[in-house]
């Protein structure tokens, strides 16, 4: 099916990412009707995984909303990953880009707003970057505390009554209690709304990326992938990998 199909996709859904290794962790993919919460140091993939679930749900005439914080389009890496220029892939996605947290909070507020019927995949890329921004003292970090779990709490009610997926990517400080290397930001929040969580990290080999799944605990949970042009792969290139 191509992304010039109008056919609306309906009830129970799993999209996959491409790349066996990472579907198997994910249960066959991301899953309509959950939150799924993706975290990982800076270049560890996390928008290349998103975006190839971005283009997997083009393939099957699906509608994405993507609410991207980061400070570069997602539209190049896009082409890449789906092998079509913007034009053929834009009537089925709709980028939105807030300048600031309060501007995320309304956005999010409003997805059902921008919504159709065939739209399944939410991304938000990242969900604590314009809040860590905002973090001044401790009257206001509570405010944004609170509101950053009233996001999350928006988004999951979301995934439940609209029966789409949810994918949320985070960024990640130093472990706290330093039995691991990294944690995700608001990891409280994050734990609390997610129903599944993958841990994304950078390993030794060249373009080499593993991926542990954290939530729900099951086997298998962990995969080795490399970054490349063309997204997550089994396989290394040889050519320069992307973020």
């Amino acid at each position: 099916m191509s992304c010039d199909n109008m056919n609306l996709v309906k009830g129970d859904l799993i999209l996959p990412s491409g790349a066996s290794a990472l579907d198997r962790i994910l249960n066959g993919g991301l899953s309509t009707g959950l939150f799924i919460h993706f975290y990982g140091e800076a270049a560890a993939g996390k928008t290349t995984a998103a975006l190839q679930f971005v283009s997997a749900a083009c393939r099957i005439g699906a509608r994405t909303i993507y609410i991207n914080s980061e400070s570069s389009s997602p539209i190049e890496r896009l082409e890449q990953i789906s092998g079509k220029e913007f034009s053929q892939i834009k009537d089925r996605l709709m980028i939105l880009s807030p300048k600031d947290f309060d501007e995320q909070s309304a956005l999010i507020d409003d997805i059902e707003l921008y919504a159709r019927d065939d739209t399944r995949l939410v991304v938000i890329d990242t969900l604590t970057r314009l809040y860590r921004s905002v973090l001044d003292d401790r009257k206001t970090n509570y405010l944004n505390h609170r509101e950053l779990n009233r996001q999350a709490g928006v988004l999951k009610g979301l995934a439940r009554e609209k029966d789409m997926a949810v994918l949320v990517l985070n960024q990640v400080r130093g472990s706290m209690d330093r039995t691991e290397d990294f944690e995700p930001v608001a990891s409280n929040i994050l734990d609390y709304w997610s129903d599944y969580i993958l841990k994304m990290r950078i390993g030794r080999g060249t373009g080499e990326r593993i991926l542990k799944r954290l939530r729900p605990e099951s086997e298998p949970s962990m995969c080795r992938l490399f970054l490349t042009e063309r997204g997550l792969a089994l396989e290394a290139d040889q050519r320069e990998t992307m973020k």
